[in-house]
């Protein structure tokens, strides 16, 4: 058995198993490609109503075993399943904004 995981990800929505396919090593470079991702909108024609706050959600996962993959295969279009142990809200990115 080898040790669990924690990694991250986004979310538009309250419902942490609603995230985004993009995985990330540390919050901090999710909140850089939080804050890219927002500024190209903001700088797309047309983009007149307020960014959405989005969600910076830590991963933790179960320890790896050969049931956790099937899990987490089995998952791999949705919520990815039993794979993940704890899912959490560590920073809400607001900005940058449309004025």
């Amino acid at each position: 058995m080898t040790d669990s995981f924690t990694f991250y990800t986004y979310t538009f929505s309250d419902d942490l198993k609603n995230t985004a396919r993009r995985f990330y090593e540390s919050a901090e470079a999710t909140r850089r490609d939080l804050v890219a991702f927002r500024t190209s909108l903001i700088k797309e024609q047309g983009t007149r109503e307020p960014l959405r706050d989005m969600k910076i959600v830590r991963l933790k996962t179960r320890a790896v075993t050969r049931r956790a993959l099937i899990d987490l295969f089995n998952a791999m279009d949705g919520d990815l399943g039993g794979f993940i142990e704890s899912r959490e809200v560590v920073g809400i990115i607001k900005e940058p904004q449309i004025t």
